[in-house]
């Protein structure tokens, strides 16, 4: 089951829990299912793959669908 944000529904990037299998975000120090810690080498590794928007003024990152997840835009 993917994460989505609760305020605007945005999917939230996550990973596999290595204990429990339930998704966690890339951030997460722990999961919020099972509590296990979780490794630190795990989130930095799954940000570096992230893609920027091309958009300068954007915050936002290209989702898995290949359109930014802030403003829309295709790279």
């Amino acid at each position: 089951m993917k994460l989505n944000c609760e305020e605007c529904g945005a999917e939230i990037p996550s990973d596999t829990c290595p204990a429990c299998k339930e998704e966690a975000p890339l951030w997460a120090k722990f999961c919020p299912h099972c509590g296990k810690k979780l490794s630190r080498e795990r989130s930095v590794r799954e940000v570096r793959k992230r893609v920027l928007c091309s958009d300068e003024s954007c915050i936002g990152i290209i989702g898995p669908n290949g359109v930014c997840t802030e403003c829309g835009r295709r790279p």
